[in-house]
């Protein structure tokens, strides 16, 4: 069998609770003010622009502090977004996105191997750098089909960017604490303000997070799942004339994780870890992002830099006692099957382009981009099982992306626009591998490979929108994405003395088309949005795990999407706001040829793409000091491998807040998984009746305090 490890409006409110436990509500209006949503703006496509005006289908999440104190950012970016679903290992730096439909087929083959582009203040990450920290966040855009025009290499379902807050000058000074059930804390502070008034300003933020494991060890007792975070910030802006900022953003977070994603599906009792050590996971990354900006009469000249430093530590056992038991009947000696890592990732980009003045009648931008990722991983593992886990691997992956791209909209009439865009790109990839032996019967004593790919290619976009009139507007668009190919990073077969053979590239064609509009004096938005997505390669890792040794494959195979999203977000009144999404999605295996992983067919649902996935929210301030905010979330049944041999149970997620505010003071008490619904986020297959998964967090209750001085 095979397994796997590995429009356009907000349907959120200004200040929602959407991400986490202790989020903020809306700002109380000027009684004698019209009640009018706020008008939500997206900067990810490289220019300042009102997203109910994009010809595209956009989710903006929006807070006032503090936006996101989730446990689990990575399924929180995705809780108010319509077809847009988590999934991921539990263990930082191994999540993954599926939107649309469009995902890894099996677990993502090295950090570059992603189908969802992600960036924070638009400079993009890989992999390893998802999900990024959401600490004082002003906006997260969400971006839904191919966004490789702009956005860069591997956008090709879409792609989000996390907008952290600017250092304005507005001063400001928050201590922020919270305690509750299962061990939960957290501790937060910021400040900002003017350094030198009018010409530097600066913003700093610090938060800690824990929270006591709740997945009982039935092997060597004790509990797992705990989670230990700790994040920083500091911005600095110098704005020494009118036409010229500097941007400084440096930042840091730390996340360290006691998951196990092994744990057998069907175990009585399940989640039980069956595990002979506690796991332990533990991300680390620092970033650096330099913008400077410069204004000319005719133009806006903007240069990028960042540079990132990414680590991952991990000590796991491969072969959980109750999965074992339960696939192959025996269970191996205790101690003997342990996998030690060490992965590093440094990641260089620069980003120079020339955008039309704010103004300007034709809207433009072009530019050109460079990006670098410098992969090592260190792994030391022993078996008593199977030769492809045991050894030393000594993997390094170093990958290079030189594109120029360009988009521009014209206004045809005063109401048809026509906008879009193109990006030229060429990847460069080298694999360096040095294996050593251990002596397990079938491996060889060394292995060595030399390895390099490279790829030139075309992305694009085309759009046409059309304002029936002042509250309505309809767009339609073809898009093309792409995928990068390259060399998975477990290099699996060194063992056996058999090379890493480079996984293809994938590519889509999407069609969309859509309507907007602006209701009831601007106090209604909807949208509704309908798309195909043609995939041909989808990148598959295949693994036979039905007999030992488990055996590795790297398949390609072609798939297809279809759906529609609705979204709407109301202000009742000034104190009260409604917000909600809805998202469907077919995604079917095609074109299945001979050399097709056994078991799939044309017509199997591709793995970890909900069918519908939906979310609703509500924020009330009533008797003038009281506030109320909750977030509902259902994501439905998902396929575990691409052959369809069973399904992850579908889920809803509550979280409300109850709270009390005046002359900055904000007392509240919250819930996040209200239900105690434990989501199921990956699973992976051993046999028809035998499955693994990995799980979100369950219940916590608490009470916090927040002061603004």
């Amino acid at each position: 069998m095979v397994g796997n490890k590995g429009t356009l409006l907000a349907s959120t409110f200004l200040g929602g609770a959407l991400l986490g436990g202790a989020a903020g509500f809306p700002a109380h209006a000027d009684e004698d003010a019209a009640t009018v949503l706020p008008v939500l703006t997206v900067t990810a496509l490289k220019r300042i622009e009102a997203a109910h005006e994009l010809a595209g289908s956009v989710t903006v999440v929006e807070g006032d502090d503090p936006v996101s104190n989730a446990v689990d950012p990575g399924a929180a970016l995705t809780r108010s977004a319509p077809n847009f679903y988590f999934g991921g290992f539990g263990q930082p730096g191994l999540d993954f996105v599926n939107m649309r439909g469009i995902g890894p087929l099996g677990q993502p083959a090295n950090s570059l191997d992603n189908s969802v582009g992600f960036a924070t203040n638009g400079a993009g990450t890989s992999a390893f750098g998802f999900p990024p920290s959401l600490l004082d966040v002003e906006r997260i855009e969400v971006l839904r089909g191919p966004q490789g025009t702009l956005f860069g290499r591997n956008a090709m379902g879409g792609a989000v960017n996390v907008v952290t807050r600017p250092a304005d000058g507005e001063h400001e000074v928050r201590l922020t604490g919270e305690v509750g059930t299962e061990g939960y804390a957290l501790g937060e502070a910021v400040i900002g303000g003017w350094l030198q008034e009018g010409v530097l300003a600066g913003r700093g933020a610090l938060r800690y997070q824990k929270q006591d494991g709740d997945v009982p060890n039935v092997v060597i007792g004790g509990e797992e799942g705990a989670l230990d975070i700790a994040a920083a910030r500091g911005t600095l802006r110098y704005t020494p004339t009118d036409d010229l900022s500097v941007n400084l953003v440096l930042g840091f977070d730390r996340d360290e994780r006691h998951n196990n994603y092994n744990m057998y599906l069907e175990a009585p009792g399940f989640p039980v870890s069956g595990s002979d050590v506690i796991p332990e996971n533990r991300r680390t990354r620092a970033e650096a992002t330099l913008e400077i900006e410069k204004e000319f009469e005719a133009f806006r000249l903007t240069s990028i830099s960042n540079y990132q430093n990414i680590r991952l530590n991990g000590l796991v056992d491969v072969t959980d006692a109750v999965l074992f038991d339960g696939a192959y009947g025996y269970v191996p000696t205790p101690g003997q099957d342990n996998s030690h890592s060490d992965e590093r990732e440094q990641i260089f980009s620069q980003e120079l382009r020339l955008n039309s003045s704010e103004d300007a009648e034709i809207s433009w931008v072009a530019g050109v981009h460079y990006f670098f990722s410098d992969y090592a991983s260190d792994r030391n593992q022993d078996s008593t099982y199977s030769p492809y886990s045991s050894g030393i691997f000594n993997t390094g992956i170093r990958s290079q992306t030189v594109s120029a791209f360009g988009d521009v909209t014209v206004p045809v009439t005063e109401r048809l626009k026509v906008s879009g865009g193109l990006r030229l790109a060429h990847d460069r990839q080298r694999l360096d591998l040095d294996y050593t032996g251990k002596g397990f019967p079938g491996t060889v004593s060394a292995f060595s490979q030399d390895g390099e790919i490279s790829d030139t290619y075309l992305t694009g976009r085309m759009a046409v929108s059309y304002d029936f009139s002042h509250d309505w507007m309809g767009y339609a668009s073809v898009s093309h994405g792409y995928a990068s190919g390259g060399f998975e990073r477990f290099t699996l077969n060194a063992p056996v003395g058999r090379p890493t053979i480079p996984f293809r590239p994938s590519n889509v064609w999407s069609y969309e088309a859509g309507l907007k509009a602006s209701l009831l004096d601007e106090r209604l938005d909807l949208s509704i949005s309908a798309f195909y997505n043609d995939v041909r390669d989808g990148q598959l890792v295949a693994y036979d795990t039905s007999q030992l040794p488990i055996t590795f494959s790297f398949v390609n195979q072609d798939y297809e999407s279809y759906g529609m999203e609705l979204q709407g977000r109301a202000a009742i009144t000034d104190a009260l706001s409604l917000g909600a999404g809805l998202g469907f999605t077919i995604s079917r295996i095609k074109n299945v040829g001979a050399d097709a992983v056994p078991g799939t067919f044309d017509g199997n649902r591709v793995p970890n793409a909900p069918k519908f996935t939906a979310s609703a929210d509500i924020d009330y301030r009533f008797w003038e000091d009281f506030h109320f905010n909750a977030q509902y979330q259902y994501v439905g049944k998902r396929s575990v491998d691409i052959q369809n041999t069973a399904d992850l149970d579908d889920y809803h997620m509550v979280n409300m807040r109850l709270g009390w505010s005046r002359d900055g003071l904000d007392i509240y008490a919250f819930a996040n998984n209200l239900l105690d619904e434990r989501p199921v986020y990956f699973g992976s297959t051993y046999s028809p009746t035998v499955h693994t998964a990995t799980v979100g967090p369950g219940r916590v209750v608490g009470v916090g305090v927040s002061k603004t001085f």
